[in-house]
């Protein structure tokens, strides 16, 4: 008796730790089948993350060429405006009229590479010396969204879907084109863009503009040949 009252007794115990188990399991606790389907399913993400690997570096080779063909025509400009004098002249009197030009992307996880473009321009707004002398020109649905709740009413232009394709001439003389056309009247213009660094560096740029007004009235334009006088 006393062996089959052991037997019984273990029986009680296998059940009963079947039973338990049964109930933890039951309660979120993955089963060996669980687990060899979760690192099935691991596996399978890794080798899409990896194929998106490949397609997302072909496609920065690609945005990385076409961007050092048009880097010279940018410093060049640059380099122009700071050998004639305008850059330091320009600083010296409030703007009766100020046109702002944002260059952001329209959609993608860029972070706060476009909200710092945000950022700065609606403190420069704030610090504005002549209340309601400036106006916006959006190159890019993220900048547009930014700044949708407080500063609608200053929205000159926008534009969407610069950035699909390599930009062209022809893409920036139509955006040129506009503002010639458009009717506000200015004396100051900034372009805010993100002058590219590395793939996760930049540097906030703030580009003055200058009319050929001003461009005439440097003092220093005439260490350059101008074609128009011969």
């Amino acid at each position: 008796m006393g062996s089959a009252e052991n037997e019984s007794f273990s029986l009680c115990k296998f059940s009963s730790f079947m039973f338990l188990l049964h109930r933890i399991q039951a309660r979120g606790m993955a089963t060996l089948k669980d687990v060899a389907m979760q690192l099935k399913s691991i596996k399978n993400i890794q080798k899409i993350t990896a194929s998106m690997k490949m397609v997302a570096s072909a496609k920065y080779a690609k945005a990385d060429r076409e961007l050092r063909k048009a880097i010279p025509y940018g410093t060049g400009a640059a380099a122009f405006y700071e050998k004639a004098g305008l850059i330091k002249k320009e600083d010296q009197a409030p703007a009766q009229g100020h046109l702002i030009i944002a260059i952001t992307s329209d959609r993608g996880l860029c972070g706060a590479a476009n909200n710092v473009i945000g950022k700065a321009i609606r403190e420069l707004i704030a610090n504005e010396p002549v209340k309601d002398s400036t106006k916006l020109v959006l190159i890019g649905d993220k900048v547009r969204l930014m700044l949708a709740r407080q500063h609608s009413s200053r929205y000159l232009l926008s534009f969407a879907d610069v950035g699909k394709k390599p930009p062209t001439f022809e893409d920036a003389s139509t955006i040129a084109q506009a503002l010639i056309n458009c009717d506000f009247e200015f004396d100051k213009a900034s372009l805010f863009y993100n002058k590219f660094k590395s793939v996760v560096a930049y540097t906030t740029t703030v580009q003055p503009i200058f009319s050929l007004e001003q461009l005439q009235q440097s003092s220093s334009l005439a260490v350059y040949d101008s074609v128009d006088d011969e």
